[in-house]
């Protein structure tokens, strides 16, 4: 069963937050992945530094991510002044209203570019809606694209698994049925960022 998506024109970039560069890189097969879906992914460049400031603490998704770049699968970018209002909008104010700088640069940037932000955090994808009305995916979203779930086959299971476990993913609600489907009930339960009803169903 393949759940309800958001995915935009083929066209549009896609800009990549933090937390979907980690779960990539904890699912085992960013690259496989990313070049089966063939777009420009794009990583904000405050993003970049966020993950290179974390590789001072012993996280490799840095280097993963380089690796990334490397290979042209992916490609990193700074916001221009089109952009900048929307980042400090974005930055400054009441904490209700505002975000750290990695994922309002996603946001800033594929307002910009007229592109996609990957954000997994509520609030984050709530203020995408509501300050840019810039379209976003979560994390998920980039597993169970028909593409992906075809280049993968019988290896998607395990490539979900190892990103639930490894990054602690987060995945809508709309995505929970599939989920519960794709890894069964047994390996389910093992993933501590589920919420309880989709582990202990």
């Amino acid at each position: 069963m393949t759940p309800p998506s958001s995915w935009p024109d083929a066209a549009l970039p896609i800009m990549l937050d933090a937390s979907a560069v980690i779960n990539l890189n904890g699912s085992g097969a960013a690259m496989e992945i990313l070049s089966a879906l063939q777009r420009d992914f794009i990583v904000p460049q405050d993003v970049y530094e966020e993950l290179k400031r974390g590789a001072r603490h012993g996280r490799r998704d840095f280097e993963a991510l380089e690796n990334l770049i490397g290979q042209d699968v992916v490609r990193r970018q700074d916001i221009s002044a089109v952009g900048i209002d929307l980042f400090e909008s974005l930055t400054v104010g009441p904490s209700a209203m505002t975000l750290e700088d990695g994922e309002a640069a996603t946001i800033a940037l594929a307002f910009e570019l007229s592109g996609v932000a990957v954000i997994d955090e509520d609030k984050g994808r709530r203020l995408a809606q509501q300050t840019a009305a810039a379209v976003s995916l979560s994390s998920v979203e980039l597993f169970c694209n028909p593409i992906v779930e075809r280049a993968l086959a019988s290896n998607l299971a395990d490539v979900v698994f190892c990103a639930l476990q490894q990054s602690r993913m987060q995945v809508l609600p709309s995505h929970h049925a599939w989920i519960q489907e794709l890894l069964g009930p047994e390996r389910a339960s093992l993933c501590r960022s589920l919420p309880r009803s989709v582990r202990q169903p």
